[in-house]
């Protein structure tokens, strides 16, 4: 049973060692994605994404 936890935390860190440039690379892409979506908003006052909760400010319900 002990191996079998020791395998299992291996196979996660080679997991994120082969696919470390893809998964940063996909965080990169949603992340200027999501700062294009919320420039836009902002600059043509776009009011449904302005609604959607991760652009709501703090404090709106």
């Amino acid at each position: 049973m002990g191996e079998n936890l020791i395998s299992d935390k291996s196979v996660e860190k080679n997991f994120l060692k082969r696919n470390k440039e893809k998964l940063g690379l996909g965080v990169l892409v949603v992340y200027v994605l999501l700062l294009g979506l919320g420039t836009i908003g902002e600059i043509w006052e776009i009011e449904w994404i302005l609604d959607l909760p991760l652009f709501r400010p703090p404090g709106k319900y």
